[in-house]
C-alpha cells in the first residue's frame, strides 16, 4: 500500500478537532468543491481530511498529492489498488479509522461520501449532537421528518426504503437509516469499532458497525438530513450484491441478538474478511 504524505507521529494541535474520513474513487469532478465545502464547515477549530483513494484513473490522486504541496493542507492521503469488483468503501472507512485513531487526538470523527450525495453544510449539526455529551453516534437520515432525497429515481428510492425497513425488522427499528454513510460518532465509539473484529469490507460494513454500536449500548441518535443523488439508478443495482446484502445482514443480525461480536486480534486490526 503507498501512502503518499505519511505524517511520522501524532499530528499537531489535533486534540479536540474533528477528524474526517472520506473513501473516493474517479472523484475528479467534485473533489474540489468538496474539500472547499468542508474546510467552510469546519474552519473554527483544528481537522484533518483522511482520504482513502480505491485506484483513481481521472487524476483524484494527482490533485490531491498537488494539493498537499502546500502548507497547512490538513489531508492525509492513502493510496489503495481495489481488487475486487464491488464497494470496499467498508474497508476504506476502517482504514481510516485506524489512523485517525493512531495519529490524531481528535475526538470527533465524521464519515462522508465523496461525490456531494452528502452537504457539508450539515457537519456542524452533526458534530454538535456528539460533542455535546448527549449521544455517541448521529446519523445524517433520509428518513427522518424533514429529510429531503433529491435527484434519484424513484425506483432506487424504493429499493433504498425497503432494504432499510427490512435491516431494521431484522436488527433494531429504532434506526430508520442504515446504510447513509454520513456519520458523526465520538472517539470513544471509533476506539470501540477499532477494537471488535469486522467482517465486511462492502458497504454493509455501515449496517455491522451500528449493530455493534446498538449491541454495547450507543446512544444513537439521527437528524434530517438532504441527500442529493449522484449518477444513481437501479439498473446499476446487481442481483447477486443484493443476494449477498441479505445474507449478510441475517449474519449480523445473529450477532447482534445472540452471538456477540468478537474482539479484534492483536495484529490483524485491519484485515479484510470479506467482500
Amino acid at each position: 500500500m503507498n501512502e503518499p504524505d505519511q505524517i511520522p507521529g501524532r499530528i499537531c494541535g489535533s486534540a479536540g478537532g474533528v477528524y474526517v474520513l472520506l473513501p473516493v474513487l474517479n472523484e475528479i469532478a467534485n473533489i474540489d468543491e468538496l474539500l472547499r465545502r468542508i474546510a467552510a464547515a469546519l474552519q473554527d477549530g483544528p481537522y484533518t481530511i483522511g482520504i482513502v483513494d480505491d485506484g483513481s484513473t481521472d487524476g483524484t490522486i494527482e490533485y490531491l498529492q498537488d494539493r498537499m504541496k502546500s502548507s497547512g493542507h490538513r489531508l492525509h492521503l492513502i493510496c489503495r489498488k481495489k481488487t475486487l469488483r464491488a464497494s470496499q468503501r467498508g474497508a476504506a472507512l476502517r482504514t481510516l479509522m485506524l489512523w485517525g485513531l493512531e495519529n490524531t487526538d481528535h475526538r470527533v470523527f465524521v464519515e462522508i461520501d465523496g461525490d456531494l450525495s452528502h452537504r457539508p453544510e450539515e457537519i456542524h449539526a452533526g458534530i454538535q449532537l456528539v460533542s455535546g455529551g448527549g449521544f455517541d453516534v448521529a446519523i445524517a437520515s433520509k428518513y427522518r421528518e424533514g429529510s429531503q432525497v433529491i435527484n434519484r429515481p424513484a425506483g432506487r428510492r424504493l429499493v433504498s426504503r425497503v432494504c432499510s425497513i427490512a435491516v431494521g425488522f431484522l436488527l433494531s427499528r429504532r434506526i430508520r437509516d442504515y446504510s447513509n454513510g454520513f456519520r458523526f460518532y465520538t472517539r470513544a465509539a471509533a476506539g470501540l469499532a477499532a477494537g471488535h473484529a469486522y467482517r465486511y469490507g462492502s458497504p454493509i460494513y455501515l449496517s455491522e458497525i451500528l449493530a455493534l454500536w446498538m449491541r454495547h449500548g450507543m446512544r444513537i441518535v439521527e437528524f434530517p438530513s438532504i441527500y442529493v443523488g449522484r449518477n444513481e439508478g437501479v439498473s446499476k443495482l446487481r442481483i447477486a450484491d443484493l443476494l449477498k446484502a441479505s445474507l449478510a445482514i441475517f449474519e449480523i443480525s445473529a450477532r447482534y441478538h445472540v452471538l456477540g461480536f468478537p474482539r479484534q486480534r492483536t495484529g490483524n486490526a485491519a484485515s479484510q474478511r470479506r467482500g
